[in-house]
């Protein structure tokens, strides 16, 4: 058997290098999960390139390096090619290895078995003749639901899989509510929070299946090697779930489209509201709309603005709750409705701060802003701050640790003090609550919403996570404590808003609130009126004067350290980067493993990736964290 040089990606812990070459004899191909010798321990790889050694006689002679023999052959084909091309143009993209794309796309039970995806390779499938269309849909979900059920309808028909993609799992379990009638047994779901034992049984199940199968699973499942899949649906694209926080902060949806583009079959983007980059590429005509693209959306529901109040003649003897909104929770009990109040923050306060001083009160671990909580117990109702970033618990003090003064004062309304308020005014109001404090499991969640619509009358008091288990109308939506939004050092936080927003509006189907501080403001105006194209004319607009995305690919790079070594270090990095004219700044909170320190770029999206700058970031040591169209720049 000839020789044979591989070229293989690491995926351990820990491996940095893009790519590794070894040579072999064995029957290999493309895909293949390997073991490979590396700094004296064995790792898993996956093989991505083969080329003949013969073809390569003289570059070999001299290169300068020996090359090792690969290890045992795991699983032949454990990734399909198209996969791994999409994998290659995403880490381009995100300046990061291809091993790091793949460990954000394979579920580590998958990794562990690399036996699994021999099904696939044994049983011949029938071709596919398709071809790549990538498409978007600007609808509500119900609607946009009962297009994707017929269109699921028209590819079964053609024995051909759907994979319907949602950003976590109590969105998948909602859409598998919706979908299974009539083809519940060969619906199959897929998300990080399942067993191991059951991960490994579904996917197995799906490469057996003999019948198309609809798949609705998180991104983390897009490396499934289903070869007969010619639809993905990417829903809810407008949800920042889809970016990752952490390292390579790989955009899923950026992947999907470079991967249903190597596959060659259809992918669909569909949101209440889209992004904005969505909607300019639709005008662009880099992608086609389904229909004619919505930009206003009406509803039967009566909306309102309600101004927090502040005269002493108008209060309501509550701090948080406006007139209008103690008339509608006055007005949902007395006439048996039911009445979800939203809020964008959890507990009583988002933020306190001395008078005397202006200091807010932060953690003395992360710098944010603590939250103060409440933990009723039967002698006495305890309060205390939370850290929503580090979990850390502190109790309050009376005093400011700054100045001494004793005039602390709170900031805002959370979800706790919003229900609070509403029992001191309605002794006898039933209420439920749903948020991250009260529920740490699926199964929680879908029982307060099961009890909420079951008693009429009630109150609903809930986060953004309520909004993945309310799978129908309802009478009466209120919406709390958003103000503190607009101040967010986020140039993405109006779209949010917007598409929040939306969605709840969506929901009502008698009157839908907003309790707002601010009721001049324009995005208020547009949700009322449904108009969406107005709003995307002035967001996008807005971008392109400002340097934002569409217009511009931004690249931040952070590194935490000593103060003046830091300094020293982006120094001599932005000398190496000065033709692309970097933006030097500290971060905007100070972190508790050192000072933090940033360099932004503005590319032109057509200048990106490029050779010059990849080269840059890849040889810098992992310290330096590279985070490609970041969600927020400061």
């Amino acid at each position: 058997m000839s020789m044979k040089i591989v070229e293989v990606v690491p995926i351990a812990k820990g491996v940095f290098k893009n790519h590794l070459t070894y040579f072999s004899n064995q029957n290999i191909s493309v895909g293949a999960m390997v073991e490979i010798p590396i700094k004296n321990k064995t790792v898993e790889a996956i093989v991505s390139k083969i080329k003949e050694a013969e073809t390569l006689k003289t570059e070999l002679k001299k290169s300068d390096f020996s090359i090792k023999k690969l290890g045992k052959i795991k699983s032949q084909n454990f990734f399909l090619p198209e996969f791994l091309k999409a994998t290659a143009i995403t880490a381009d993209y995100f300046a990061c290895t291809m091993g790091q794309i793949i460990k954000s796309l394979t579920p580590k039970a998958v990794l562990e078995e690399p036996e699994i995806n021999r099904l696939a390779d044994e049983e011949e499938r029938d071709k596919i003749e398709t071809h790549c269309e990538i498409q978007a849909t600007q609808t509500p979900e119900d609607e946009r639901w009962s297009f994707y059920k017929s269109l699921i309808r028209e590819t079964f028909a053609k024995k051909q899989s759907v994979f319907w993609c949602l950003p976590n799992s109590s969105d998948v379990e909602k859409a598998e509510n919706f979908i299974t009638r009539g083809i519940e047994q060969y619906v199959i779901t897929l998300h990080g929070k399942l067993p191991k034992r059951e991960i490994l049984a579904r996917w197995k199940k799906i490469l057996n299946s003999e019948h198309p199968v609809l798949i609705i699973a998180t991104p983390l499942f897009l490396s499934l090697p289903q070869k007969n899949i010619s639809l993905i649906f990417i829903d809810k694209e407008n949800t920042a779930s889809y970016k990752d926080l952490s390292r390579p902060f790989l955009d899923f949806r950026y992947f999907a489209e470079n991967y249903a583009r190597q596959r060659k079959i259809r992918l669909i983007f569909g949101d209440t509201v889209l992004r904005s980059e969505t909607i300019y590429r639709l005008g662009r005509g880099e992608i086609s709309g389904i229909s004619p693209i919505k930009y206003r959306l009406y509803t039967e529901a009566k909306q309102i603005i309600a101004k927090i109040n502040t005269r002493d003649e108008e209060r309501t003897n509550v701090d948080s709750l406006s007139r209008e909104l103690v008339w509608l929770i006055e007005n949902n009990r007395e006439k048996n409705e039911r009445l979800f109040i939203f809020s964008g923050r959890r507990g009583l306060a988002p933020l306190t701060i001395c008078r005397d001083c202006q200091t807010v009160v932060t953690c003395d671990i992360c710098h944010t802003p603590l939250v103060i909580h409440k933990k009723n117990t039967e002698r006495q109702s305890n309060r205390f701050f939370v850290c929503h970033r580090c979990s850390q618990i502190v109790e309050i003090n009376d005093r400011c640790e700054v100045c001494g003064g004793s005039r602390l004062a709170v900031v805002g309304y959370g979800l706790e003090k919003l229900e609070e308020d509403a029992k001191n005014l309605f002794p006898d109001l039933k209420t439920f609550r749903l948020d991250s404090d009260t529920v740490n499991n699926s199964k929680k969640a879908w029982s307060i919403i099961e009890k909420f619509l079951s008693s009429p009358g009630s109150v609903l008091f809930g986060t953004e996570l309520a909004l993945s288990y309310l799978a129908e109308k309802i009478e009466n939506i209120g919406v709390a404590g958003i103000d503190a939004f607009f101040a967010l050092p986020d140039f993405r936080i109006a779209e949010k808003l917007f598409s929040l927003l939306f969605k709840l509006r969506s929901l009502a189907n008698r009157r839908f609130l907003v309790q707002t501080n601010n009721p001049s403001e324009k995005l208020f105006e547009n949700i009322l009126a449904g108009n969406l194209l107005d709003f995307f004319r002035e967001e996008i607009a807005e971008r392109k004067k400002l340097g934002y995305p569409p217009f511009k690919t931004i690249v931040k790079i952070t590194l935490n350290g000593h103060q003046e070594e830091v300094k020293l270090k982006m120094k001599k990095l932005a000398k190496n980067l000065e033709a692309y004219t970097p933006i030097a700044f500290p971060s905007l909170t100070e972190k508790h493993k050192g000072f933090e320190y940033n360099l932004l770029l503005k590319l032109e999206p057509r200048d990106w990736p490029n050779n010059n700058l990849l080269k840059i970031f890849l040889s810098l040591p992992p310290e330096f964290v590279i985070n490609v169209d970041p969600e927020n720049i400061l």
